[in-house]
């Protein structure tokens, strides 16, 4: 047989769509959304932030340099000895407070992501 490679474009992969990702007990932001907050390697930490407009539900994550009594310590996941684009922010209460437990506890679901337009470390999660 004669096989030719079906091509897929980055758009389908979701390499280059931002977006977050929430289920077994964390919330994952791929390399894309990360990459919507310059140098955001720099930022150890992020609040976690809620608001409602035109009945719509939206979170933001607020990436942070110093820790505070409401900042979460943000992971990075490491393969080979280098560190993979992206982070994970594991904090089961409170994921489960503004996702709610079946959305956290269950499967992963993606949410759109952008970056806010009036500030340059918060990124908006669409629910």
């Amino acid at each position: 047989m004669n096989w030719k490679v079906v091509k897929i474009s980055g758009e389908n992969r979701g390499k280059n769509t931002p977006y977050a990702s929430i289920g077994h007990n964390a919330l994952n932001l791929n390399a894309a959304a990360c990459d919507l907050i310059e140098n955001y390697e720099d930022y150890g930490f992020v609040e976690l932030l809620e608001a409602e407009e035109n009945k719509k539900t939206f979170v933001g994550v607020k990436f942070c340099r110093e820790s505070t009594n409401d900042t979460i310590k943000v992971a990075r996941t490491k393969y080979k000895d280098k560190l993979v684009k992206g982070i994970t922010i594991a904090n089961k209460n409170t994921l489960t407070k503004l996702f709610g437990k079946d959305r956290v506890s269950g499967s992963v679901t993606r949410f759109p992501v952008n970056k806010d337009k009036d500030a340059d470390n918060i990124l908006v999660i669409s629910l």
